[in-house]
């Protein structure tokens, strides 16, 4: 009998157990007394005033602090800007979906968005990093 790509299925037991044995065989490892060491925890997302501060607006006026998003204004010398963070990626999927449909530009990042002129938001990717999306108005 042969598998599918042509290869006896004797020669693939063969390797199969030959692997078994090998892994069967290996001296075990000695038992260790340090307790393993735990999982790096994952970055958190940047808030509001990091973001902010990656604007060149280090206190950024916050205009909505609900459950699910934060959402604040930022203006400077250089432009206007506004700041949403959210405590879901599902949120922040949603809000850019319907946001999306009046246009603009975006730069979105882990479970934050920034939204302003691409050149603008080309300054705040450069210290946060993300992405740039631009909708149109339908």
């Amino acid at each position: 009998m042969q598998t599918s790509t042509g290869k006896p299925l004797a020669a693939a037991a063969a390797v199969a157990l030959a692997a078994l044995l090998t892994a069967c065989t290996a001296p075990a490892a000695p038992p260790t007394l340090a307790a393993p060491a735990a999982p790096a925890a994952p970055a958190a997302p940047a808030g509001i005033d990091q973001i902010g501060a990656a604007a060149g607006c280090p206190r950024p006026a916050l205009q909505i602090d609900a459950a699910d998003l934060r959402q604040a204004d930022c203006r400077t010398a250089r432009g206007h800007y506004t700041l949403v963070t959210f405590t879901t990626e599902r949120g922040q999927r949603d809000w850019l979906e319907l946001a999306q449909m009046y246009g603009g530009a975006y730069l979105v990042g882990e479970r934050w968005v920034v939204v302003s002129t691409p050149p603008l938001l080309e300054g705040v990717r450069a210290q946060l990093g993300g992405r740039i999306e631009s909708a149109h108005h339908h």
